[in-house]
C-alpha cells in the first residue's frame, strides 16, 4: 500500500492492539507484552511520514479517554508499530502494536524493512456500520432481533448473523480471498468511510433516488484499481447479516445486500446453531433475491463510466486553483 495510510475511525477490535518491546535489540522484530482484552481502539489520522501523530480513542467499561501516538517506521502488511513519543519510544519498550488479526501473547511480530507504507488498514468487515433503528452499529455488535433500516427506508428484523475468519498462516490470503476495498466517496458521496466487501458481495446499481429498481453487483466487478480495489492482507473476518426476507442494507451508506441462503451457511462459524434453532427453515436459494443480479452488461459499463467520472471529478476539485492564486 503506498502512502498515505489514513486511519479514517478505523476500529481495532479487543485483541486486535497491544504493547511490545523491541526483541533482542532487533530493531525490525517486536515482541507482544500487553494485548488489550477488554476493549476496542478507534485510530484517526493519516501517516506519510515518521512521526505522523494518530489519535487513539479507548472506551472502556463506559470511561473514554484519548491519546495520540507517533508513527514509527516500522510495518508490514498486517500490523504497523507506533511509538508513545516522537522519535521512537525510549528504550525498548513504549511501542504499541496495531494489527488485522488478533494478536497472542509472546508473539514476535516481525517486519521486512524500515520503509513506512506495507501497512494495509483494515476493518475487514468488522466495525462496519449497518444502519438499524438504534442508529449506525458495528456489523459485529448486532444482535437477532435488532432491526434493520432498509435502503428504502422499510424496517427488516435481523434474524441471523454470521462471520467467517480467512487466516492466510503469516501470509498474505490468496488473491481471490482477498477483500475489496471501497474508499470513502467511491459512489459519489458513499460510502462513508472506507467499506470492506467480500469481492462477490453485491452492491446496488442503477437504481432510482429512492433506491427502488436496479440491478446487485458483485463488487469484484467494479474494481478499478483506484478508489475500489482488492487488499493484501494475511486476514480477513467476514460478515454476513440475514433479514427476515432479502433487502438492501445500509452500509456505512452504501446499498449492499443482505445475506442469502444459497446453501453456503454451514461455512460460517454460527451455521450448525441456526440449524438447531430453526428446524423448518428452508432456504430461499439464488432466485429469492430482491433485485436481480448482473455481472456485465450495459448497466455495468455505464457504472464503471460513472464511477470513473466521480473519481476525475475528485481529482479536479482537489487540483483545482482558486482565483487568487489564477490571479498571481
Amino acid at each position: 500500500m503506498a502512502l498515505p495510510i489514513v486511519f479514517n475511525n478505523t476500529v481495532f477490535r479487543a485483541g486486535q492492539s497491544a504493547g511490545a518491546t523491541i526483541s533482542n535489540n532487533n530493531s525490525t522484530s517486536f515482541t507482544v507484552d500487553s494485548i488489550n482484552q477488554d476493549y476496542n481502539v478507534v485510530a484517526n489520522g493519516s501517516v506519510s511520514n515518521l512521526n505522523d501523530p494518530v489519535n487513539i480513542n479507548i472506551n472502556r467499561f463506559g470511561a473514554e479517554s484519548n491519546t495520540t501516538l507517533y508513527a514509527t517506521n516500522f510495518d508490514n502488511p498486517n500490523f504497523i508499530v507506533l511509538a508513545n513519543q516522537p522519535n521512537g519510544a525510549s528504550g525498548n519498550s513504549g511501542y504499541i502494536i496495531l494489527s488485522n488479526s488478533p494478536l497472542t501473547p509472546g508473539q514476535v511480530v516481525n517486519v521486512s524493512n524500515t520503509a513506512l507504507g506495507d501497512y494495509n488498514v483494515l476493518c475487514y468487515g468488522s466495525g462496519t456500520r449497518i444502519l438499524t433503528e438504534r442508529g449506525e452499529v458495528a456489523v459485529e455488535d448486532l444482535r437477532a432481533c435488532d432491526v434493520a433500516v432498509t435502503a428504502s427506508g422499510a424496517r427488516r428484523t435481523i434474524t441471523w448473523i454470521g462471520h467467517r475468519v480467512l487466516d492466510g498462516g503469516g501470509k498474505a490470503l490468496h488473491h481471490d480471498r482477498q477483500p475489496v476495498r471501497v474508499r470513502a466517496g467511491a459512489f459519489g458521496g458513499l460510502p462513508t468511510r472506507d467499506l470492506f466487501l467480500s469481492p462477490g458481495h453485491p452492491v446496488l446499481v442503477g437504481a432510482d433516488a429512492d433506491h427502488e429498481g436496479g440491478v446487485l453487483v458483485p463488487v469484484m466487478c467494479l474494481i478499478n484499481g483506484i478508489t475500489i480495489a482488492r487488499e493484501v492482507v494475511e486476514a480477513v473476518t467476514y460478515w454476513h447479516v440475514e433479514l427476515d426476507a432479502h433487502d438492501i442494507l445500509l452500509a456505512e451508506g452504501l446499498p449492499a445486500e443482505s445475506y442469502i441462503d444459497g446453501g453456503d451457511r454451514a461455512f460460517f462459524v454460527e451455521g450448525s446453531d441456526h440449524a438447531l434453532r430453526n428446524p423448518d427453515f428452508v432456504p430461499a436459494g439464488w432466485d429469492g433475491r430482491c433485485r436481480p443480479v448482473a455481472v456485465d452488461g450495459p448497466q455495468i459499463e455505464a457504472e464503471r463510466l460513472r464511477l470513473d467520472a466521480v473519481f476525475t471529478a475528485t481529482l479536479d476539485r482537489h487540483g483545482a486553483w482558486s482565483d487568487g492564486e489564477l490571479a498571481l
